[in-house]
């Protein structure tokens, strides 16, 4: 065997590195994208709740003045 030739246990342990390397990579994208559509779902619910009738600060009862 000469110096280039990797056994089949260190071919098999790059692999497995390359593979977690991989995962992790696509991970951290796939976290990333859903973090952005959560951020734009809690903000999109924000502006959906500002809208409608302003309520007073107190209410009447028998048409007493305040």
């Amino acid at each position: 065997m000469s110096n280039k030739t990797k056994t089949p246990q260190a071919i098999y342990q790059a692999e497995k590195k390359r593979s977690e390397r991989d995962r992790r990579a696509s991970h951290a994208a796939l976290m990333k994208d859903a973090k952005a559509a959560f951020d734009q779902m809690i903000e999109d619910g924000k502006a959906a709740r500002k809208g409608g009738r302003p309520k007073g600060s107190k209410t009447r009862k028998d048409g007493d003045p305040l």
